[in-house]
Order: structure tokens, then sequence, then C-alpha cells
């Protein structure tokens, strides 16, 4: 009996054996399956790191660009406000200078024609006493001579004889004396 008692107990420890070995290889197959998982993971550890970082950086950038956003529009509005109030007195400025240039031309046109008006009474007036000078020249020419006639008249010895002009010269005639009557024109 003992055989058998020990014939029973080989049995069950080859049994037991085997199932260790199934075990054995069934946890060899599972560890296997696991380091190749582990090594998949590892693997996608820098994917996903990357993307995880990527996704992280991403909500920081959008969630900083927001917050900037948000902080930089108070200042872009009252920019845009004092941007907005500077075109509005730029645009009147320029209305202005618009109206100021519009009457300057006015302006101009008028004085333009104040002196061509000048112009045309100082020509006028050139002509007018050009033609006045030259005469009054002959005039005076003419008064000249009259006048140098008269002196002459006055210094020589004249008188009227009847309706006759008579001057003394050194001969006498019997009818009017020591002058003698002018020959006639």
């Amino acid at each position: 009996m003992r055989e058998e008692g020990t014939k029973s107990a080989a049995m069950q420890m080859a049994m037991m054996v085997e199932r260790l070995s199934r075990m054995s290889e069934s946890m060899d197959a599972r560890h296997r399956e696991a380091t190749k998982q582990q090594e998949r993971t590892v693997q996608a550890l820098p994917g996903i790191m990357r993307q995880a970082a990527d996704v992280t950086l991403g909500a920081i950038a959008a969630d900083a660009t927001r917050t900037v956003r948000t902080g930089l529009n108070e200042p872009f509005s009252e920019v845009a406000r004092e941007a907005a109030e500077h075109q509005r007195v730029m645009q009147a400025s320029t209305d202005a200078m618009v109206r100021i240039q519009r009457k300057l031309a006015g302006f101009v046109n008028k004085a333009v024609w104040l002196v061509v008006g000048v112009l045309a009474v100082l020509l006028s007036v050139l002509v007018v006493g050009g033609y006045l000078g030259w005469h009054y020249k002959q005039v005076i020419a003419q008064q000249r001579i009259e006048a140098d006639l008269l002196r002459a008249y006055n210094q020589a010895d004249v008188r009227l004889c009847g309706e006759r002009l008579c001057a003394r010269v050194g001969r006498t005639d019997k009818r009017y004396g020591d002058y003698v009557p002018l020959r006639q024109r």
C-alpha cells in the first residue's frame, strides 16, 4: 500500500507539477503579454506625454491669450476712443482748412481783379499823362514863342497907327512920323 500511496502521491505530485507547469506557462504568457503591453505603454508614453503637454499648453496658452486680451481690451478701447477723438479733431481741422482755403482763393481772386484794375487805372493815367505831357509841351513851346514875341514886342518901340501896327525904325515916314507901318501877313 505504500506503493500505492507513493504512486498516488507521485501522481498527485505529477499533476501538481503539471498544473504548476501550466500555471507557470500561463503566468509566463501573461508576463510576456504584460511586458509587451508595458513596452507599448513605454513607447506610447512620449507621444501621450507630448499630446497631454500640447493640450495642457494649448489650454494654458488659450487661457493666457484670453486673459491678455481681456487685460488689453480696456487700454485698447481707450486707445480706440482717443484715436476716434483725434480723427474727429483732424476731420474738423481739415474741414476748417478747406473753408479757409476757399476763402483765401476768393480773396486771391478779388486781389487779382483789384491789381488788374489798379494796373488798368495806372496804365490809363500813364497814357493820359503822356498825352497831356506831350500836348502841354506843345502848348508851352507855342507859349514860349508867343512869350518871346511879346518880350520882343515889349522891347520894341511899336504903336497903333489907325488900324495898323507901326514900329519905329531908323527912317521916318511923313504920314506917321518916325514910325513905319508893318507889313501884314
